[in-house]
């Protein structure tokens, strides 16, 4: 028998063989490559994201919202990479000044309470919240616009107050459900007076209870609103946005709301 003869095919297949894993190791290479550069491309977009903050509590010396916001904004910045423009409240003009940056940015934080914008200005905010862009909308935002006031409904999806006005006590325990705002900051805690709400939409979905003496309140929620994801934290004391643990919420809801909603 000639060992040779037997020998001689499995050397001609050999190459075939070895090119063979060769062009299967170059296809695994390029789908990798195209995925770390997906990958990257994507936090590259999520890490330099351009945000709004748009304060309008400042005449509420608990909230101070001009200084916290301005806080808050470097913060976003320094630790998380974003791009941060501050606008305040100018009661003489009953505006913002600069609010055409609002619909330069890429998602927004409110913190307003009972104001009276101008014409002009009130027609730029609903521009804003018809444009299919995120927002995080913190404590008082609820009753924000004196001008518009079923803002709270038709826009956050929950009724602010009732007959019964709009304390619901302080806050004896705070419910957490399952969402990724809450990530690196499950040690927060607060001792605030919670709102009451009322009727809550349909598509609203609630993430956060707080239980008073006076049984359980909506304190934060999700809604898909115009194509937008929004997170309203009914939450925003200054001792609150002093909290890291609180500051690093709202830095998971700006990245969470400022990815488009599922069509």
């Amino acid at each position: 028998m000639n060992l040779a003869s037997r020998t001689s095919p499995p050397r001609s297949i050999a190459p075939a063989a070895r090119a063979f894993r060769g062009i299967e190791f170059a296809r695994w290479l390029a789908l990798g490559v195209i995925a770390f550069a997906l990958t990257s491309l994507a936090s590259a977009a999520t890490s330099h994201l351009r945000i709004c903050l748009v304060s309008g509590a400042n005449d509420s010396a608990p909230y101070s919202s001009d200084r916290t916001l301005g806080d808050l904004a470097r913060y976003l910045e320094k630790d998380h990479g974003m791009t941060c423009t501050l606008l305040t409240w100018d009661a003489p003009t009953a505006g913002f000044p600069q609010i055409e940056r609002l619909l330069e940015a890429d998602a927004a934080i409110f913190f307003v309470r009972r104001k009276t914008p101008n014409p002009a200005h009130l027609a730029v905010l609903k521009q804003f919240f018809s444009s299919g862009k995120g927002f995080v909308a913190l404590r008082s935002t609820s009753h924000a616009w004196e001008n518009w006031p079923d803002f709270d409904a038709e826009v956050l999806g929950v009724k602010y107050g009732g007959p019964n006005g709009g304390n619901f006590g302080n806050a004896d325990k705070l419910i957490f459900k399952p969402h990724a705002i809450w990530t690196g900051g499950e040690s927060f805690t607060t001792r605030c007076d919670l709102y009451r709400y009322g009727p809550v939409a349909a598509d609203v979905t609630v993430v956060l209870e707080g239980e008073t003496a006076n049984g359980l309140t909506p304190v934060a929620w999700t809604r898909e609103h115009r194509g937008a994801r929004l997170v309203h934290l009914a939450l925003g004391y200054a001792y609150d946005l002093e909290q890291p643990a609180f500051r690093r919420i709202v830095a998971n809801a700006v990245r969470w709301v400022s990815v488009p909603a599922e069509k």
